[in-house]
């Protein structure tokens, strides 16, 4: 029997999952009559390759979220899993980030079809967290175990500052990173 932050958690998915699919149906209906159909004669076969695939992905990113959101009942009627809690923050978010993306761009090239370049900014915002997250912090630790190589080859020992043993500044340096470290210093 699963207790009440649970069952809150299956609600609130339900309700995000409708919210979902409503704005799915709204946004595509939107563009479709519009767009599509208003508008037939700017509409042409690279605008209709760009709405099919996007939409496509779409409908996968929702299926995804679905399939994770679901709470899960038992044959008594009562909740056994109310699925993952789909407003944590990871993954679950940058796929809702690409849905309304995705919709956004529907909405105004209806109007505009020059808007189709913002979806650009999705691959955009990837390269700019890959670079913040992982690719910065590798260079810079490779920079500074280069410099540290450098220093230690220049005085002859490998990286500790002239009067401490290698262990000694070992110590020191993870005491910089703030892990608890007892150091002794020499007298």
């Amino acid at each position: 029997m699963a207790n009440s932050s649970q069952k809150k958690i299956a609600h609130e998915n339900g309700k995000t999952l409708l919210a979902l699919r409503k704005g799915f149906i709204w946004v595509n209906a939107f563009y479709f009559f519009y767009r599509i159909i208003y508008h037939w004669s700017s509409f042409g076969f690279g605008l209709a390759i760009s709405y099919l695939l996007t939409a496509g992905l779409t409908i996968v990113l929702y299926f995804q979220i679905n399939a994770m959101g679901q709470p899960r009942y038992n044959s008594k009627g009562e909740l056994v899993d109310a699925g993952q809690d789909l407003t944590q923050e990871g993954l679950v978010q940058y796929a809702f980030d690409i849905i309304y993306v995705t919709w956004f761009v529907h909405v105004t090239s209806a109007f505009w079809s020059k808007m189709w370049w913002f979806y650009i900014s999705i691959p955009a915002y990837a390269g700019w967290k890959a670079w913040h997250l992982a690719i910065k912090p590798m260079l810079a630790r490779n920079a500074a175990g280069m410099a540290a190589g450098a220093a230690g080859s220049a005085d002859g020992s490998a990286g500790a500052p002239a009067g401490q043993s290698k262990r000694q500044a070992k110590l020191e340096k993870r005491a910089e990173k703030g892990h608890a470290v007892r150091v002794q210093k020499k007298m």
